[in-house]
């Protein structure tokens, strides 16, 4: 049942995300997380890295999106792997680049999480305007 268990931590990963804090980054993740996120429009030449890198990006996107939110649309887990489909929806709390102050983004997200002894040591994202 490893593959249950699994996907009962990213879901709790999930929950504590959605707090808007960032807990959820220091509860879930390894500090030997290998993360890569696809290109996509706001980061056009994606982004990588590990632990350090991935919370930094968290707290920026935590900043701008005050109140951002995920929605566990689908999952699938077996083994050590658990995927998500995620609705992501946030509201800019002030212009800068892209976004608009006020503005409400919306984000769809395959995610593949791969876990070790109940932590997140690989994740990689695929992101795309939601609809």
């Amino acid at each position: 049942m490893i593959s249950n268990e699994n996907k009962q931590v990213i879901m709790r990963c999930i929950d504590s995300f959605n707090k808007c804090t960032l807990e959820w980054v220091d509860t879930f993740y390894s500090t030997n997380l290998e993360w890569l996120e696809l290109p996509m429009q706001t980061s056009p030449q994606g982004r990588c890295g590990d632990l350090k890198i991935f919370r930094n990006s968290a707290e920026q996107a935590l900043k701008i999106f005050p109140d951002r939110k995920l929605t566990v649309l689908r999952s699938v887990s077996e083994n050590d792997l658990v995927v998500l489909e995620q609705e992501w929806k946030g509201t800019s709390a002030f212009t800068i680049g892209n976004f608009v102050k006020d503005h409400i983004i919306k984000l769809r997200i395959a995610s593949f999480f791969e876990l070790e002894n109940g932590l997140i040591v690989r994740q990689t994202d695929y992101c795309t305007p939601a609809i």
